[in-house]
């Protein structure tokens, strides 16, 4: 497919018309001066800029053009022409018009001009998106908008992204914002598989991103409070594309390499034996170490030398094993169409997507059809639908195996597969020359991370459709009525096979397979009118109700003594020795809303907005189910005064806003007292049980999120350089936390509105066009600050909430989610101990849960991005850098790479060990024993702040070479493009580990607000490179 764009391409440029004629010109300001890099575009595929003295010239061939002339800053024209057999002059005087005030941004339920927005609203274009290579969509916004923090997704196919608008304002309920696509509400389940294989489902990752035409970002109760209770967190708009006059067809096409980011450096058998040794002999043991799974501490001395120089003989590169080069392609191809009445877009796309882990990929394949039909003047009909499949082949990661294994308990000295017949004593063979060496980690699983990557089957498929259909009506001038309806299907459903080669105690193996399905059904209905006071006053007017509901259930099956997975062969269930079906609990939540918005605007420059929704949700008690939502904004256009005369401000716009949302995103039956019945077995005089899981509050109630925002715009030289700083305070009550209850109590965990949070920062950004002309140069800058704080937890103490088993906690006057460990100090010189601090200050041998304290937080002081973009002719290239400054990482699997020698193996920064007295040392004597540390015995999990980092970084988050092949004006293509894309293609940062940006899997909601910077045996970003040709013709 790739050959075949470029052919295209290529014929297209070799073609020579024989009748063009020239249209030329000159394009001049309203005072007569020049304007450099003005486009002029013929019939929307025919371009060329003007050069420096305002000059432009094009190729047209006999016949009627549209002719288009438009430049930042200016208000554009269009002319109509008619060539015959002549030369034609064409000029343009642009008048100015400051920041393309006719601009408009998609908002909740409409659009508005960019001058009259009184809310902050970032807008990204289309080509942002898929200029660059990402898992899923929402990755490739990073960088591009104050304060919009995007933390990358692992290397591991089709993981999800991490987005934080403003801050993290809630603990236990969902943190993420609001994703909207054409006016749906869609479906936004990280954890319908828990984090099983270490991987969350990513509900975003069957959107395909060619179908993108725009995305709004919507920061501030102006912008989000017309969506009340969801929009506490932010809301994200996505446009799709749709048709248009004329018929036009565009296709590209990708395709691409992927490799880690960066490695893992674990030791090899010489240098883990050598520290295993040293290790014992510090112990006070002699002869050669014991290894595991090849000797124990009670075997004898020759028994112990003899398997330490066999396992000298093997050096197994497991990070070698289990990473590789992964191939990427990618194919679309839309079409838009219209005429009079009615327009339709149709795409349809297959990406392959291959991660550097080995046996690992994301395929996506989907079909969008969007239909808009005006059957009357008054009357519109919108009709849009997509489908997708996406299959995860899966493999496990970090924890649960593969590259995770190979940084963890896969010791170099074991082999991948036995190199000849073993025997025992008798001369049985036991093991066959090729057959896979397997061993048992601490938790009893059976390991080898290529064996497991061979011949365990496991599969994920998601089926998404989300569709919507409006019916706008205008019975009067400025008045319109829309009634929408829209649903979202999804279904996940997850194969999974072990064979019995990877079991010690049986020959057959077993399948299961788990289904969750999630049905998302929305209604609304709104009426919209315009009302014209006299030239200089108009008054919108927005009243809406809107009925949310969605339905969650599923099922599991588990077949035994199987020889394969029930996604091959649908005659499973005959041949299974037991069948178990487990049937999830369903889950039910809905939302009834009424809301309303007033714009007033005055002399097109004083602009008032007023928000008000009411929201209900089944989720909460009948004297809590109701929140009232408002918010009121206002913006001042300074520029547009008839006193404003300044030679060096074009523009200049003051907003500030203030209201409430709220946030409702919490399990559906919180607010009960939940019971199970017992699956193990238990009974009472004959009779099942039930025993209870957690007690009732009825008193639950909604989040809420008091805002205030201020900003300023300003333009300076034409627009030449643009900016918008803005700052904000969010302080966010009632905010709900699962915390732990005591064991007398006979529950585990209690939902409360206990929690206060408070946000509040500044952002800049800043829009320069260097130069213009022949080489045309863009910066966009944007960076933020944002201070956190957990103001208040009530009466509960910090270990009330965890972020999962990442050592996260709640802290009064920290930010959400700070590590909660015991501080290292320093090893000492003599002893070669490790040194602790405790409560007071102290130092301290003694190591123990009671002096833990806050030793860091994952949140970021500043975040933002640099993009430079220069044009040259046909060329162009765009680089793209992205920064993080003031967060904190803990590295949790660290404190085993890191801290007690164990079964795992060691990363090579432990050779900056402590061997004698004097020596001043990163890391402590080397033990096999974890009460040298004072830890308590058999538990070797070191938690202490020694591995806390600095997790700062600059990346080169993209890089983008692309060339416009020219074409002859006769052409049928209207254009095409190749570029060369990479991604990641370096970091700055002082991180030892693998990656300073990390999202690993998490176990729920409150673990993902928690522990954004946690990294546990989590596989790196990946490095990729791609080839992209795309044409329209």
């Amino acid at each position: 497919m790739l050959r075949l764009s470029l052919a295209l391409c290529l014929i297209a440029f070799l073609s020579n018309g024989l009748d063009a004629q020239k249209l030329a010109g000159t394009v001049l300001d309203s005072n007569g001066a020049p304007l450099p890099g003005a486009s002029i575009v013929a019939d929307g595929i025919n371009g060329e800029f003007a050069d420096g003295e305002g000059k432009y010239s094009l190729m047209l061939t006999p016949g009627s053009h549209q002719i288009v002339c438009s430049y930042i800053g200016y208000i554009a024209q269009t002319k109509s022409i008619s060539v015959t057999s002549q030369d034609v002059e064409l000029n343009f005087i642009l008048a100015d018009d400051a920041v393309l005030i006719e601009d408009v941004v998609v908002v909740g339920y409409g659009v508005q001009r960019k001058k009259e927005v009184t809310g902050s609203i970032v807008q990204v274009d289309a080509k942002q998106i898929t200029g660059i290579q990402t898992p899923s969509f929402e990755a490739a916004l990073q960088g591009q908008a104050a304060g919009v923090q995007v933390s990358q997704s692992s290397g591991v196919a089709g993981a999800p992204s991490l987005i934080r608008v403003r801050g993290v304002a809630s603990v236990s309920a969902a943190g993420d914002p609001l994703y909207v696509i054409d006016g749906i509400p869609i479906t936004q389940e990280y954890f319908l598989r828990g984090n099983s294989g270490a991987l969350n489902n990513n509900p975003l990752a069957a959107i395909n991103p060619n179908d993108i035409e725009s995305v709004e970002i919507l920061k501030d109760a102006a912008a989000t409070g017309i969506y009340g209770s969801r929009g506490a967190n932010g809301v994200i708009l996505i446009t799709t594309k749709r048709g248009q006059k004329g018929t036009s067809f565009e296709f590209s096409t990708r395709t691409g390499v992927g490799t880690p980011a960066t490695r893992p450096n674990m030791m090899d058998t010489e240098t883990y034996l050598a520290l295993r040794q040293e290790a014992w002999e510090n112990d006070g043991g002699t002869g050669y170490v014991w290894l595991p799974n090849m000797t124990s501490v009670a075997d004898d001395a020759d028994t112990r030398r003899e398997a330490y120089q066999r396992a000298l003989l093997t050096n197994t590169d497991w990070v070698n094993e289990t990473i590789g080069v992964g191939i990427k392609n990618n194919v679309n191809f839309g079409v838009r169409h219209g005429a009079e009445r009615y327009n339709v877009y149709a795409g349809v796309s297959k990406d392959n997507n291959e991660s550097y882990l080995r046996g690992n990929s994301y395929d996506r394949a989907s079909a969008r059809v969007n239909f808009d039909w005006t059957p009357t003047p008054k009357t519109k009909v919108i009709l849009s639908s997509s489908f997708s499949r996406g299959e995860n082949n899966r493999i496990d990661a970090a924890w649960s195996g593969g590259l995770g294994d190979a940084m963890a308990n896969a010791l170099p000295y074991y082999p991948v597969q036995y190199a000849a017949d073993e025997q025992d004593a008798n001369g049985n063979i036991i093991h066959e020359a090729g057959e896979y060496f397997l061993w048992f980690d601490e938790w009893g699983g059976t390991k080898n991370p290529v064996a497991v990557r061979e011949l365990k089957k496991w599969k994920t498929t998601e089926d998404r459709s989300i569709s919507n259909a409006q019916l706008i009506y205008s019975p009067l001038k400025n008045l319109s009525l829309k009634a929408s309806g829209g649903f979202d299907y999804l279904h996940l459903k997850e194969d999974i096979f072990n064979p019995g080669a990877l079991s010690i105690n049986t020959d057959l193996g077993s399948a299961s397979r788990y289904a969750n399905f999630v049905l998302n059904w929305n209604y609304s209905a709104t009426a919209d009118y315009r009302l014209e006071l006299d030239d200089k006053q108009t008054i919108n007017f927005l009243v809406g109700s809107e009925f949310q509901r969605t339905d969650n259930y599923g099922y599991g099956l588990f077949y035994g003594q199987v020889d394969g997975p029930i996604f091959e062969s649908d005659s499973l269930a005959q041949d299974a020795d037991s069948v178990n079906t487990r049937r999830n609990t369903p889950s039910q939540h809905s939302f009834l809303s009424y809301f309303g918005r007033i714009n007033y605007s005055l002399k097109d420059r004083y602009f008032f907005q007023v928000t008000a929704r009411v929201d209900g949700s089944s989720r909460f008690g009948r004297d809590n189910r109701y929140g009232f939502f408002p918010s009121i904004s206002a913006g001042w256009v300074v520029s547009d005064e008839d006193w404003f005369q300044s030679p060096s401000i074009s523009f200049l716009k003051v907003r500030s806003s203030m209201g409430l949302t709220g946030n409702a995103a919490l399990p559906d039956y919180a607010r009960f007292g939940t019971y199970s019945a017992a699956d193990n077995g238990t009974t009472y005089a004959g009779d099942s049980i039930l025993y209870p899981l957690q007690p009732e509050n009825p008193t639950l109630r909604w989040e809420t999120s008091r805002t205030v925002d201020a900003s300023i715009e300003m333009g300076l030289w034409s627009d030449r350089l643009t900016f918008e700083l803005a700052g904000y305070h969010k302080y966010s009550t009632d905010v709900l936390m699962n915390v732990s209850t005591p064991a007398s109590t006979g529950f585990t965990n209690f939902w409360d509105n206990v929690g206060t949070i408070l946000n509040r920062g500044v952002e800049l950004s800043i829009k320069s066009r260097n130069t213009v002309g022949a080489v045309q140069w863009t910066t966009d800058f944007n960076v933020a600050r944002n201070y956190n704080e957990l103001v208040n937890i009530g009466d509960y103490t910090p270990d009330a909430v965890s972020g999962g088993t990442n050592d996260s906690r709640v802290i009064v006057g920290r930010p959400v989610g700070s590590f909660y460990l015991v501080e290292h100090s320093h090893v000492d010189s003599e002893s070669g101990l490790p040194v602790y601090i405790d409560l007071d200050g102290n130092e301290t041998y003694d190591y123990n849960n009671d002096i833990r304290k806050y030793v860091g937080d994952g949140l970021p002081e500043f975040i933002g991005g640099l993009n430079n973009t220069v044009k040259y002719k046909n060329w162009d290239l765009s680089a793209l850098a992205t920064f993080s400054v003031g967060a904190k990482i803990f590295d949790s699997s660290a404190k085993r790479q890191l801290g007690v020698v164990s079964g795992w193996n060691m990363r090579t920064e432990k050779l900056d060990r402590w061997r004698q007295p004097g020596d001043e040392a990163t890391y402590p004597r080397l033990t096999l024993d974890e009460t040298t540390y004072s830890l308590p015995s058999g538990f070797p999990w070191w938690n202490t702040s020694l591995f806390i980092y600095d997790a700062s970084y600059l990346r080169l988050r993209n890089l983008t070479i692309g060339y416009n092949i020219p074409l002859d004006p006769g052409s049928t293509l209207q254009n095409c493009r190749v570029s060369i894309n990479a991604t990641n293609l370096f970091t700055v940062t002082n991180f030892p580990g693998l990656d300073p940006e990390v999202v690993r899997d998490f176990e729920n909601a409150q673990d993902r607000n928690m522990s954004p910077n946690v990294t546990y045996l989590t596989p790196p970003q990946e490095r990729a490179f791609t080839l992209s040709v795309s044409t329209n013709f």
